[in-house]
């Protein structure tokens, strides 16, 4: 048996790769696009003030207001989604991104610095609804969540190398390292870019008439936009995601906070642990989505996830409670961490389903789009709240933010029961994607309607 082959199934047998036409190739497009961000990630600010000159504090609020922008922005690209489908978005997001970062290297000022941070944020914001509405169009219902857990798992994957590769170049020589992994995230977007134009997709026939100019009033952007604001179900699960992803800040800022201030551990113990929590992600986020495809499925999950994080919420709690007894608090720790990296696959499995699902396939992207705002709305509340728990109020915080992501994840369920998912239309071929890309294998270059 080859290399590949054998690579082939263990991919497909135990991290989970899906077997439908184009998973190969979506998933080097998911590990291409993840070095680049993982490379880029932590030496940003670091490139900003140290090379650059730029005053730290005009950085964060540079980053802030781009990113600003960029939530501000993804309604527009949910409307351009549908009109032009998914496919072509995301390829024009991965040239807007590789454009934005490559032009970090001309940086001068600080209003060169927003003009550049404001266009890389503005196709980052965009280009997540875009990615899963690619990933509903190029498989069943029944295969959506699946494929979007193996996307992430081998993003993981791609996030290790990424930080792996920034360290590397860096060491080696600061100035010419960062230069190195800014361009190396610039062409990571155009490497993924060419492979997605080889990926073969499907979609709706009332989208691809509405993007042909001949749509009614219900596919205009205004009109599209209405009805999904209409859907009171969809607008109250986003708002309700905004606290689910508790579970993101709390382990990226709460665990290393918590660690150093509150338990007698090294913070050395710090990367051991997110290691674990990545390791665990790529081998059971896959598996973890067996049996859950339909909207109606989720509300179990959700409360899996609640009752996950309590428990991580108890251990943590417990930690710190443990004194100079160095063994107890490690064991303690991982319980937690175990606990948490569970509440973590959980909410994404319930999170994919029901942003998706219960997305008309004719305004999906405008649908998603405002899903993911809940994601930027998290990112500006999540850390504040977490960081002023840990540090104000450690006797309770763990419990609060428990209770948080539990009402968050108890009352999607409660939405979701029961909830009716829009029927499938008929499916047309999306222009200049009916014939694979040289080197695509004839699986790939089947339909999948």
């Amino acid at each position: 048996m080859s290399a590949p082959e054998v690579l082939r199934r263990l991919a497909r047998n135990w991290i989970g790769l899906p077997d439908v036409p184009g998973a190969r190739r979506w998933a080097w497009v998911a590990v291409i696009d993840a070095v680049g961000t993982g490379m880029r990630i932590p030496v940003t600010v670091l490139y900003l003030t140290a090379v650059v000159r730029l005053p730290a504090a005009s950085v964060g609020v540079g980053l802030g207001v781009a990113a600003l922008v960029g939530t501000v922005c993804a309604p527009a690209a949910g409307a351009l989604i549908d009109r032009l489908g998914p496919k072509t978005m995301v390829i024009a997001c991965f040239l807007t991104a590789a454009t934005g970062y490559l032009g970090y290297l001309a940086i001068r000022d600080w209003v060169s610095f927003m003009v550049v941070a404001v266009v890389a944020e503005i196709a980052e914001h965009s280009a997540r609804p875009a990615k899963q509405a690619l990933v509903a169009a190029m498989v069943t219902p029944e295969q959506r969540v699946p494929l979007m857990a193996f996307q992430r798992s081998v993003r993981n994957i791609g996030f290790g190398l990424g930080g792996l590769t920034s360290a590397a170049l860096v060491a080696l020589k600061a100035h010419t390292g960062y230069t190195m992994v800014l361009a190396g995230d610039a062409v990571s977007f155009l490497v993924a870019a060419a492979l997605v134009t080889g990926i073969h997709v499907t979609r709706p026939a009332a989208a691809a008439a509405g993007a042909g100019g001949g749509g009614g009033g219900k596919a205009s952007p205004r009109g599209g936009f209405r009805e999904v604001l209409a859907d009171r179900r969809y607008v109250a699960l986003a708002v309700l995601n905004t606290l689910v992803m508790t579970h993101v800040t709390a382990l990226n800022v709460g665990v290393p906070l918590w660690i150093d201030q509150h338990t007698a551990a090294s913070p050395g113990l710090v990367g051991v642990l997110f290691a674990m929590n990545t390791a665990l992600v790529v081998l059971l986020q896959v598996r973890l989505t067996k049996g859950i495809s339909r909207v109606g499925q989720t509300p179990p999950v959700y409360a899996r996830a609640a009752a996950a994080f309590a428990l991580a919420a108890i251990a943590y709690w417990a930690a710190s409670l443990a004194g100079d007894a160095l063994s107890v608090v490690v064991v303690l720790l991982v319980v937690g961490v175990l606990a948490h990296t569970a509440a973590e696959l959980y909410g994404a499995v319930g999170e994919w389903t029901v942003s998706v699902n219960l997305a008309p396939e004719r305004l999906r992207g405008r649908y998603l789009s405002l899903f993911s705002i809940s994601f930027s709305a998290h990112q500006a509340i999540g850390p504040v709240l977490v960081i002023v728990l840990i540090t104000q109020a450690p006797g309770i915080a763990w419990f609060v933010l428990a209770a948080v992501l539990g009402v968050g994840c108890l009352a999607s369920a409660w939405l979701a029961h029961g909830a009716e998912e829009p029927a499938e239309t008929g499916t047309t071929t999306e222009p200049a994607a009916a014939a694979a890309a040289p080197g695509t294998d004839s699986k790939e270059a089947s339909s999948t309607a």
